[in-house]
C-alpha cells in the first residue's frame, strides 16, 4: 500500500466557494444593518468568522485527505465538526434582526421547528452512518458533498432550534439538548464495540500503525466525548438560565415587603 502524507491538501473548490460565498454575503448584510444604525457586536461577527473557520479545516485542510485516504477516526471528526460544532457559531453570529428576518421564510421556520430539527439531525447522524451510505459516499465524490452538505444542514437546523430566541423556554432547551445526545449516543457506541464495519478503511493504508479496528473505535469515543462535551455545555447554559428564570426578582433594599 502506497504511504499516506498526513500534510497532503485535498482540493474542494466547491466548499472553498460556498465559503467564500457565505462570508461575503455575511460582510454584506452587516454593512447593510450597520448604516441602518443596527451594528452587529464584534462577538458574533467572531462567532460566525469561527464556524466559517471551522468548516474549512474540515473540508479544506490535511483532515479531508487523511479522512479520504486512511482513518475514519478524521473522518468522523469531520462529521462532529461539521454538524455540532460549526453550525452553533454559525448561528450564534447572526443576531436577532438576521434571525427574524431568515424565519420569515416559511421553511426556515419549519425546518428549524424543534421536533423538525431534531428529527433531521437523528436522521442525519443514522443514515448516513449506514456502512453501504458512507461506502458509496467514500466512493462518489458527489455523495461525499452530500453527506457533508447533509451534516452541516442537520447541525445548523438543530442548533438554530436551540439558540433562536423565543423557540423554546430554558427547560424545554434542557430536555430537548438532553434527549437529543441519548438518542444520538447509540451511533458512537455501535462504532465502539463491534467490528470494523467500513470495507472502504479496512483496505486503507492506515497512518501511525493503527489497524482497522483501532481507528474505528478511537474515533467513535472521540466522537461522542465532543458531542458528549458541546451538548453538556449547552445543556449547563440551559439550565442556568432556567434558574435565572426561578429566581424571585431582588427587594429593595431598606423597604419593607
Amino acid at each position: 500500500m502506497a504511504a499516506v502524507d498526513p500534510w497532503q491538501l485535498q482540493a474542494d473548490p466547491e466548499w472553498a466557494a460556498a465559503i467564500v460565498v457565505a462570508a461575503v454575503d455575511y460582510a454584506l448584510v452587516v454593512r447593510t444593518l450597520g448604516r441602518r444604525g443596527e451594528p452587529t457586536p464584534r462577538r458574533r461577527i467572531a462567532c460566525f468568522a469561527a464556524g466559517l473557520a471551522l468548516i474549512a479545516v474540515a473540508l479544506l485542510s490535511p483532515l479531508e485527505h487523511i479522512a479520504l485516504s486512511s482513518l475514519l477516526a478524521a473522518h468522523l471528526l469531520q462529521n462532529v465538526m461539521l454538524a455540532d460544532w460549526a453550525p452553533p457559531l454559525l448561528v450564534l453570529g447572526l443576531t436577532p434582526a438576521m434571525i427574524a428576518a431568515a424565519e420569515k421564510r416559511p421553511w426556515v421556520r419549519v425546518a428549524t421547528a424543534p421536533p423538525v430539527a431534531l428529527a433531521v439531525w437523528l436522521a442525519a447522524w443514522y443514515v448516513l452512518h449506514v456502512p453501504a451510505v458512507y461506502g458509496y459516499a467514500l466512493e462518489h465524490r458527489w455523495a461525499l458533498g452530500l453527506e457533508h452538505l447533509a451534516f452541516l444542514g442537520s447541525g445548523l437546523a438543530f442548533w438554530w432550534a436551540v439558540i433562536s430566541p423565543g423557540r423554546m423556554r430554558p427547560q424545554a432547551r434542557l430536555a430537548f439538548l438532553f434527549g437529543a445526545f441519548i438518542a444520538a449516543a447509540p451511533v458512537a457506541f455501535a462504532l465502539a464495540f463491534t467490528h470494523p464495519l467500513y470495507d472502504f478503511y479496512e483496505r486503507a493504508p492506515k497512518l501511525w500503525g493503527l489497524t482497522a479496528l483501532e481507528d474505528q473505535q478511537i474515533g467513535a469515543i472521540a466522537m461522542a466525548v465532543e458531542q458528549a462535551a458541546i451538548l453538556f455545555a449547552a445543556c449547563s447554559v440551559a439550565f442556568a438560565r432556567w434558574l435565572d428564570e426561578d429566581d424571585p426578582p431582588p427587594r429593595p433594599v431598606g423597604f419593607p415587603t
